[in-house]
């Protein structure tokens, strides 16, 4: 009798714990985001890592299955050695994505996602060992743009994202993939953005 009250109570903490960590049906939170992104270009030796932040809302359909989409302000790009037009130099990218992600709770608190993000070019330049420069002033010093022709770097990208989450007490923690389907420029070899984010988070739930 005392094993049934114990494995009876355990049942009772562990479901009121589900409750507590599950959102309902119809729930809408909006959560501000901060982080810490590594990113590469495909053609790239190097990594780098930069900030991002931004904001993202999400609805729950069911208990277990949301939508949501949000703005984020993330810094790309990727490190190169090579010989030409300089020994090293960094192609820095500031971009605004809006990632579109549906998120299926396996566990409470726990989801796994994926999605699709469209990205707008906000920054474009190479930092070499000279100096700074805006991306199409460093292709005219090195003879890849003359002068009228249109700009290489494309201003639209396209990734496809795939991560998880950890929910406590409103706090999020989120580890993402994004995996760039456009091409970064049109001159040379095509390459993408290859970008790991990790950001954590806090769910604001909004009252209708």
């Amino acid at each position: 009798m005392r094993m049934k009250t114990w494995i009876l109570t355990i049942v009772a903490l562990l479901t009121s714990v589900v409750t507590v960590a599950q959102r309902r049906e119809g729930t809408c939170t909006v959560q501000p985001k901060v982080g810490l992104n590594v990113s590469t270009l495909s053609d790239a030796q190097k990594t780098i890592g930069d900030a991002c932040f931004g904001m993202e809302a999400e609805y729950m359909i069911t208990n277990i299955f949301s939508l949501s989409a949000g703005v984020m302000v993330s810094n790309q790009g990727g490190k190169y050695d090579e010989d030409y037009p300089f020994p090293r130099y960094t192609a820095d990218l500031d971009y605004a994505n809006i990632p579109i992600m549906a998120n299926v709770y396996v566990l409470p608190g726990l989801a796994l996602k994926a999605g699709v993000q469209p990205g707008f070019r906000l920054k474009a330049k190479m930092e070499t060992d000279n100096g700074s420069y805006d991306i199409d002033e460093f292709y005219k010093l090195v003879g890849m743009l003359t002068p009228g022709e249109e700009p290489k770097v494309n201003k639209f990208d396209l990734a496809i994202p795939v991560g998880i989450s950890y929910e406590y007490n409103n706090v999020v923690l989120d580890a993402r993939y994004n995996w760039g389907l456009l091409k970064v420029e049109n001159i040379g070899n095509a390459y993408y953005n290859r970008v790991f984010e990790v950001t954590l988070g806090y769910k604001f739930e909004l009252d209708f």
